[in-house]
């Protein structure tokens, strides 16, 4: 799991477009997999100043974990999920498993970058990461849809998150962007 190019850009933009990162969760401990040239090239974009090497150095700390990048977008408190303790994660949850209580609400952006296609019962991974999400926070996902057979347990389409995050649900879909990566 982890953040590439199009993943960064798309947690820029949501920057740009208002979501608050101050407290974040992300499912999974996420790295960041693009090289420190693309890094500093969409930071410069998204108008981040590159001073003193700023991206080799998000990608230098914690061996490429995504918690300083985190930071540069807002971030106060990062949490990360996981279900085993492999890569240091804060949280160490089975996401197959109703969330303790002491984690809803909590947090103004819940991020799944690639976590829940492989988490076998998706109705309470769903879940849990809904009842995470303070009101007004923001759920973020990047996930393929793309056929690849053998990635995860699913491949969703935007369909799911039209209906799962709907007003029915206490929830407004502002946006879903897709991107074919060739």
């Amino acid at each position: 799991m982890g953040l590439d190019v199009n993943g960064v850009r798309f947690l820029l933009a949501a920057r740009d477009a208002g979501v608050n990162f101050e407290r974040s969760a992300m499912l999974g401990r996420q790295k960041m997999h693009l090289l420190p040239q693309a890094l500093q090239n969409l930071m410069n974009h998204f108008g981040y100043q590159d001073s003193n090497n700023q991206a080799q150095r998000i990608l230098d700390q914690y061996d490429r974990f995504a918690e300083p990048f985190l930071r540069l977008l807002g971030a106060v408190k990062v949490d990360s999920f996981d279900a085993s303790p492999y890569e240091k994660a804060t949280c160490i949850h089975d996401m197959n498993k109703p969330i303790p209580g002491k984690y809803k609400n909590k947090y103004s952006v819940v991020i799944d970058g690639g976590t829940l296609e492989h988490v076998f019962n998706f109705p309470v991974a769903i879940s849990n990461c809904m009842k995470m999400t303070e009101v007004g926070g923001y759920y973020l996902v990047i996930t393929p849809a793309n056929n690849f057979m053998g990635h995860g347990f699913y491949q969703f389409s935007p369909e799911l998150y039209f209906r799962v995050f709907s007003p029915a649900n206490g929830f407004v879909t502002e946006s879903i962007y897709i991107f074919e990566d060739i």
